[in-house]
Parts: C-alpha cells; sequence; structure tokens
C-alpha cells in the first residue's frame, strides 16, 4: 500500500490569514491532486481552507482521536493513494522576536504517519533573528526525533532580505531552502462569522485567490515541484487492521446539514462508509428526504444560524421531532444542541423557545475561532446507548455554544473533564429513544466500537 504524504507545519499569526492557506490554494489551481488534513480545533482555518480548496478537510488531531492507532487508521481512510496527502499544522508559538516554543503536535503526527515534514517560518524580522529561529525550531523538532526536510518563507520584504536570510539559514541549518512568499501577500483573518455566511464568506476568499493568482505568477518564487517531490519521496504505507470495517452495512444514514454552517470536517462521513454505512446529506435548507433512512446525524456548526430552518420550517421542524422521538439513532453532535432545549439565547441575549425535547437551556455567544477546549466524556452510572460504563469518547467544546444544567432532573449521562487539568467540567450527553444530543464537538473515531454500537442498538 502506498499514501503520498508531508506535514506542513507553519507559524501562525491570530489576525492574519495562514500562509498554508495560500499554499493549498496555489497547489489546486496548479491542478495537482491534492488531499487536504488540518490539526487541532482552529474552527476559522478548517472552514478558510475548504472555502478557498472547495474540498471538504479531515481533522487529525492526536488529542481527538484517542490514539496514534486511531489516528493513523483515520488517515488511511480519507487519504488518496493517487494525491499527494498534506496534513497542516502549527508550528507552535513565537514568544518573542527571538523565541519560539515548538508544538509537539506537528511531530507526534509525523512520527505516527512516518511522513516528511517542511516548515514555514514568517520572515518579517531582520535575517538573523529569523535564521536564530529556525535554529532553534530545527533542534526542537530533531529533539521529538524527526528531522525537517526544507523550510519556506512567508512575509519576506523583498528578494535582497531574502537572499541575505538564505545565507544566513544556511550556516545554521542543513534544510532545504523552498523560497518565500512575498510580504504584500499577506493578508488580514475574517472572522469565524463572516466565513460561515454564504455571501460574507464569498467576499472573504476573494483577497487569497488574488494572491494565488500572483504567486502562480512568480516564476521561480517557491520551489513546487521539490515541495511536491518530498511528499513523493516516500510513500510505502503500513496498513491498519481493523476488526470493526462494514459491519455497519446496510445501515443508511441521513446527514443533516447545511455546508455554510458546517464546522468539523468530514471525519463523521468518513466514518460511517468505513463502517459500511450509506450516506446521504439532508439540506437543512432543502426539501426533506424521500428516501427512507435508518439513521440521522446532525454535524457540528453554530447552531443559531441554522435556527430558523429547523425552527421556523414547519415541516423540517415536524419531520425533524418526529425523527427524534422514534427509535431510530439519531446523534446531534456540538453547536446545534443548544436549540433543542426549553429555550435558547442569542449572541445579542435574545431569548427564544426551543424544541423543548430536552431539559436544558442554551446559550449562544459569538464563534470563536479559538473558542474551543479539548475535553474527554466518561459514561457514568450503567452506561448509555453508545457507551458502556467507564468508557470514553473525546472531543472539542465550543464555549459559545452551551447548555446551562438545571440540575439532576437533566439526566445527563456523561462526565466531561479536561484532561490537562485532570478536573472534571461538569455533565454533558442527553438521550430521547435512541438519540444522543451533546454540546461537546465530538471526534467519533476515539471510540468507533461505541459509534457502532449506538448505530446498530435498533437491530439488536
Amino acid at each position: 500500500m502506498h499514501i503520498p504524504r508531508l506535514v506542513f507545519a507553519e507559524e501562525r499569526k491570530a489576525d492574519k490569514i495562514a500562509p498554508s492557506i495560500l499554499i493549498a490554494s496555489v497547489l489546486k489551481g496548479m491542478g495537482r491532486p491534492v488531499r487536504f488534513f488540518s490539526t487541532g480545533s482552529d474552527e476559522r482555518y478548517i472552514k478558510l481552507l475548504e472555502l478557498v480548496t472547495g474540498q471538504k478537510t479531515t481533522i487529525l488531531d492526536p488529542f481527538a482521536c484517542g490514539s496514534n492507532r486511531n489516528m493513523k487508521l483515520l488517515f488511511q481512510v480519507a487519504a488518496s493513494p493517487d494525491a499527494l496527502n498534506i496534513v497542516f499544522s502549527s508550528l507552535g508559538q513565537r514568544q518573542e522576536p527571538g523565541v519560539f516554543n515548538v508544538s509537539p503536535i506537528p511531530g507526534d503526527i509525523a512520527r505516527t504517519l512516518e511522513s516528511p515534514v517542511v516548515l514555514m517560518l514568517y520572515a518579517d524580522n531582520p535575517a538573523a533573528v529569523t535564521s536564530r529561529v529556525l535554529e532553534s525550531v530545527a533542534k526542537q523538532i530533531s529533539s521529538q526525533e524527526m528531522r525537517p526536510s526544507a523550510v519556506l518563507f512567508s512575509s519576506a520584504f523583498n528578494p535582497r532580505e531574502y537572499q541575505l536570510l538564505e545565507i544566513e539559514a544556511g550556516r545554521r541549518t542543513p534544510l532545504l531552502n523552498l523560497g518565500f512568499v512575498p510580504k504584500t501577500l499577506e493578508k488580514e483573518a475574517p472572522a469565524l462569522m463572516e466565513l460561515c455566511i454564504k455571501e460574507m464568506g464569498t467576499r472573504a476568499v476573494f483577497p487569497v485567490k488574488a494572491a494565488t493568482a500572483q504567486l502562480q505568477g512568480m516564476i521561480n518564487q517557491v520551489e513546487w515541484d521539490i515541495l511536491w517531490g518530498f511528499g513523493k519521496r516516500n510513500t510505502k504505507w503500513g496498513a491498519v487492521q481493523d476488526s470493526h470495517k462494514g459491519l455497519g452495512g446496510g445501515i443508511h444514514v441521513g446527514i443533516l446539514s447545511n455546508s455554510d454552517y458546517d464546522l468539523e470536517g468530514d471525519n463523521a462521513e468518513l466514518l460511517f462508509r468505513y463502517l459500511g454505512c450509506k450516506t446521504t446529506i439532508v439540506p437543512l435548507d432543502g426539501s426533506l428526504p424521500s428516501a427512507r433512512l435508518d439513521a440521522l446525524y446532525i454535524p457540528h456548526a453554530p447552531g443559531f444560524l441554522c435556527a430558523e430552518n429547523l425552527l421556523a420550517k414547519q415541516d423540517m421542524r415536524r419531520w425533524f421531532t418526529s425523527f427524534l422521538r422514534s427509535t431510530k439513532p439519531v446523534m446531534i453532535n456540538g453547536g446545534v444542541t443548544p436549540l433543542l432545549g426549553e429555550y435558547f439565547s442569542l449572541p445579542n441575549k435574545k431569548r427564544y423557545e426551543g424544541l423543548k425535547l430536552f431539559p436544558f437551556n442554551g446559550v449562544y455567544e459569538m464563534p470563536s475561532h479559538n473558542g474551543l477546549g479539548r475535553v474527554e466524556a466518561t459514561s457514568s452510572f450503567e452506561g448509555d446507548i453508545m457507551l458502556n460504563k467507564g468508557e470514553k469518547i473525546r472531543g472539542f467544546l465550543p464555549v459559545y455554544a452551551s447548555v446551562v444544567d438545571p440540575g439532576n432532573t437533566s439526566g445527563a449521562f456523561w462526565i466531561v473533564s479536561d484532561p490537562a487539568k485532570s478536573a472534571e467540567t461538569g455533565l454533558s450527553g442527553w438521550s430521547t429513544a435512541s438519540s444522543i444530543a451533546t454540546e461537546i464537538r465530538l471526534e467519533l473515531w476515539s471510540n468507533v466500537e461505541g459509534v457502532l454500537r449506538w448505530l446498530v442498538k435498533r437491530k439488536q
């Protein structure tokens, strides 16, 4: 088995569009077969990457996947052997001009996938400073038992500055220099909310499209062929064997969504297909599905943007609530869950009636790209329709979409904890019939067996 692959670890700035978005756009524009992955929980990055490239992104996060084996299996299922599969990751954080703390995530992923690593650093400081930072970064990544192969610079002021940097960097590291992206192509990052509204999202990606055309027109600016070659250098892949493949055969899963709002990538759909399920997209703003569905999945999104379609359209509301009250499996994952309670409040503090399916109240704040924290949910009591007692599932908790738990009467069956602090943070997970609702953006790949158990519950 062969999978061309590359880990692209870059420095990012909170107020700027990540340079890798432009790199991905250029590679796609050149007609090269590419498949994109992203690490972490930066929803603005994920949404922008999807809008710019026109491709769904798979989220590959070591923590959320639960184990390196699960992460490797997800990559194996999502990757294309006929394309270059690029995993984009934040390299870490620059504390001050000459100090950079490297994240363990890109090294962890590169080791697990046995993939080459290409770095990308900002070059908007003097060449001597940037070269020292590069030397420090290369040493830190090497200490993670991964040797980066090359470096690409972003936001260099001019060719002369880059030439000085190339000389300085060459003295300090053996990395191959792949060129630079000019400072003039650096763009301000839009707000996450803008990207979730179709007209605003189209306008937000226009500067990237314009910069793409400019960079493509710059001859010998970036060594694209060499960058491509690194990903093709070691394509051999040791396949992960898994006993769950195909065990959900015959189950037809509907995915109720609006692509403008979705923020969780294609992980869940990939899992359903891996388990053997047939999947059908049910447009939230379209007509009701004509096909018979055995299960329904609602992906994570800023739920208040979906409220009009889900609550105000009477035919959709009746169909959805009747499906939830049936014996068929339903999962509401993440930001739509607050709509299902007694009431929910919007970012402007206005309060509205919810679907009254669960005994809690929902609260929405303005979406933020860095508004997610890593959490782990553990089944309490005697287990539930997905997890056995003591089993765990991982994910991200969006602070902009939450529920107010009224107490023991709410019936929440998961204990939520923050592994970084080894502390319990609350409760989540509500059920009616065969449905599960949680404000956590679950990574279903962290407990494949539990997801399968939930899907086939009705058949047992």
